[in-house]
């Protein structure tokens, strides 16, 4: 049984081997925590970068998938170990400075050293498509 989540779009763009896929807000969607703040795109539409490893040309329609495993994984590293390292730090600063201030401040280095080390890894990522979307069908020109 197929589990992936899938999605329905049109090819908006193509370059080097990827697709920008406009699609409408679907079913994946409807039961997804993050729906509220997901908006890459005002109105109903989204935007999904997507491995075009078919050949999907511009203008065709065609069906976007990711693993679910997939999708937890990079909302894990995106979403908690973020908020993992601000309390760590947090709590660091409590312990050196013994106040509020040293506990925030540290708390926000911690986080702004996280994001660079999210920033990098995505870099490495991106070049292997790791987390990557994929389009695997054409359904129509």
């Amino acid at each position: 049984m197929d589990d992936r989540m899938k999605e329905e779009g049109v090819v908006i763009e193509v370059f080097d081997g990827m697709a920008r896929v406009r699609a409408m807000r679907g079913t994946s969607c409807d039961g997804c925590a993050s729906r509220p703040m997901c908006k890459p795109i005002e109105g109903p539409n989204v935007v999904i970068e997507a491995r075009n490893d078919l050949g999907a040309h511009v203008g065709e329609r065609v069906e976007v998938a990711m693993q679910p495993k997939t999708f937890l994984k990079a909302s894990f590293i995106v979403y908690i170990i973020p908020l993992i390292s601000f309390v760590i730090g947090g709590a660091v600063g409590k312990r050196i400075g013994g106040t509020d201030v040293w506990a925030a401040l540290c708390g926000i280095a911690s986080l702004l050293l996280c994001y660079r080390g999210l920033w990098t890894y995505n870099k490495r990522v991106q070049k292997e498509g790791k987390y990557q979307p994929e389009i695997v069908a054409v359904l129509s020109s």
